[in-house]
């Protein structure tokens, strides 16, 4: 059976603009790919280095969102700002019990994050915060600006071996992701379930992303 193109009416306000993902990450892209948006990609090159014990969770990962979409925002030429362009930035952490895991660097510490994550007795949270910046130039800064968080509570199973935590991890898979595991592959094994937004605990909260840029362009329906 032939699936008939989705005919929602931001796909139509989107074709006049430029729409730019202030990422390189291959996740948040296939995920805007599979909301059916048209868009380039430009690497952000903010430094991800903020103080963590100045912010609540949820208030860092959108504060590293907004330097994201920012740092690109200031990279591009006058005429690109004054023309239609949106931006899109996300920033993903995993949270448990008020500590951020961010991305293990190597294998050692992928193992030590997974183990510490399976024996803790809070939640494991993916939180995400997701900026989008519009272009308007008759706002003083040049753009408006929506930002908003998510959050996909994952449940890990309490009995992974860490035979099975250190087979996992020499596969590579953790490595360079928030929480050192990817819910979208091998990881998934050692989950009892996700709650929330699936994709949110891949990069992007797939709904609310959709839903506010509806928002953003009049485009509810």
């Amino acid at each position: 059976m032939e699936i008939k193109k989705f005919d929602h009416p931001v796909y139509q306000k989107l074709a006049d603009y430029k729409v730019i993902l202030c990422s390189t990450s291959p996740r948040r892209k296939d995920i805007l790919e599979q909301l059916g948006f048209q868009f380039e990609i430009a690497e952000s090159h903010f430094e991800e280095n903020l103080d963590k014990s100045k912010y609540f969770v949820d208030e860092y990962v959108r504060e590293t969102a907004t330097g994201k979409a920012k740092a690109v925002w200031n990279s591009l030429d006058r005429r690109t700002k004054t023309g239609k362009i949106l931006l899109i930035a996300g920033d993903t952490v995993v949270e448990s019990g008020g500590k951020i895991y961010e991305k293990p660097q190597d294998y050692q510490k992928n193992v030590e994050m997974l183990k510490e994550l399976r024996d803790s007795k809070n939640a494991v949270n993916v939180r995400s915060g997701v900026v989008l910046l519009l272009g308007d130039e008759k706002l003083p800064d040049g753009y408006q600006m929506v930002r908003f968080n998510d959050r996909t509570v994952v449940e890990m199973k309490n009995d992974v071996s860490d035979e099975f935590i250190e087979l996992y991890c020499r596969t590579g898979e953790g490595l360079q992701v928030a929480g050192g595991f990817r819910i979208q592959g091998y990881g998934i094994m050692m989950m009892k379930g996700v709650k929330g937004d699936f994709y949110n605990g891949v990069g992007l909260p797939s709904t609310k992303t959709f839903d506010e840029i509806c928002k953003l362009l009049g485009c509810v329906v």
